[in-house]
């Protein structure tokens, strides 16, 4: 009785250890397969959605992007980039950023634009640095150019009696002020800072698309252009869904790399790192106080990263004030 009480005894023992094996061996397969994949040349997906600007509000936002597209150009087994733009434009200083990275990037390996409902203005400008730029025949494109607009209130707060007081240090400091008219000065000194924008502007998209500057200059008057009316003005490449824009790319790729047509390149959509994830989650979340955070991983860095981000929405929440700098936009006017 007591020698079949320990065989039993040995024979759990052996399955719970034998199981034990067997699951870390599936996880050390898993993890060689899941690396496998992510180390095989492949093709990656980049999505950049909505306004262009300077915050990091979501993974598909403008500095996320441009964060993404500057890392895949030391990721040897992504062979090409598939940039998909659906933005009605943004501010200068962010669109020039995503400019500059899809033209380094497009240096190194193919890097091709499909343009969705819209890419205007900055969304434009970031596509126009790409190897080859596809758009659907009704896609809204175009709209080259800046725009600085404000509002004057100064007769409506005459009427019900109210008289602001300003204190400066310097004559246009509140240049743009709702509460007074612009002076001509002010205009003119706004109009040369919108020039000069609108000269690198244009200047960028004429050797994004190897364009002569002057047939830049007249296509570049604000209006927006459908896809085929882009193509006829070569401002795009082609007429063609995401899917066409991917086989078009994947030929791109295999012609640069020199790989055989065999050669699958799978394409993959780029993974948000933690901060993208954290970054989209506290910009959603309506944050007003700043809580704790407890070091539960054993390490610095994810606590650390918690805190900078979460600082960071909250500075920037608390820092909106009133002020009368409206932002330099590269985007139409009626767009939300």
């Amino acid at each position: 009785m007591q020698l079949n009480r320990i065989i039993a005894l040995v024979l759990v023992a052996i399955c719970f250890i034998s199981a034990t094996f067997g699951i870390q061996r599936r996880q050390m397969d898993e993890e060689l397969n899941l690396k496998k994949v992510l180390d095989r040349d492949r093709l990656e997906l980049v999505s950049l959605d909505g306004a262009i600007t300077g915050a990091r509000a979501s993974a598909s936002g403008a500095m996320a992007v441009r964060d993404r597209l500057r890392e895949l150009i030391e990721e040897e087994s992504v062979k090409g980039v598939l940039l998909s733009i659906n933005s009605p434009g943004g501010t200068v200083g962010a669109s020039k950023e995503l400019y500059e990275a899809v033209k380094d990037l497009s240096e190194v390996k193919p890097v091709v634009v499909s343009m969705l409902d819209q890419a205007t203005s900055g969304g434009y400008y970031a596509a126009s640095s790409a190897t080859k730029i596809y758009a659907n025949a009704g896609t809204l494109t175009g709209s080259i150019g800046v725009i600085l607009s404000g509002f004057n209130a100064k007769e409506l707060l005459d009427r019900v009696g109210i008289q602001p007081q300003t204190i400066k240090t310097g004559p246009y400091k509140d240049i743009f002020s709702p509460f007074r008219e612009l002076g001509e000065p002010e205009r003119q000194l706004l109009q040369d800072l919108l020039q000069s924008t609108y000269q690198e502007f244009i200047t960028d998209v004429s050797k994004g698309r190897k364009l002569d500057l002057e047939v830049v200059r007249k296509l570049a008057d604000g209006r927006l252009y459908t896809g085929q009316q882009a193509k006829d003005n070569k401002l795009v490449d082609a007429i063609g869904t995401l899917d066409v824009a991917i086989a078009d790319l994947r030929s791109l790729s295999r012609k640069k790399f020199n790989l055989p047509e065999t050669r699958e390149l799978p394409i993959r959509k780029t993974p948000a790192s933690f901060e993208r994830l954290l970054d989209q989650l506290l910009s959603e979340a309506n944050v007003s106080i700043a809580l704790p955070f407890l070091n539960i991983t054993g390490t610095d860095r994810i606590s650390g990263a918690i805190a900078d981000q979460l600082t960071s929405k909250l500075t920037s929440r608390n820092m909106q004030t009133s002020s009368y700098d409206p932002p330099i936009l590269l985007m139409p006017s009626w767009s939300n």
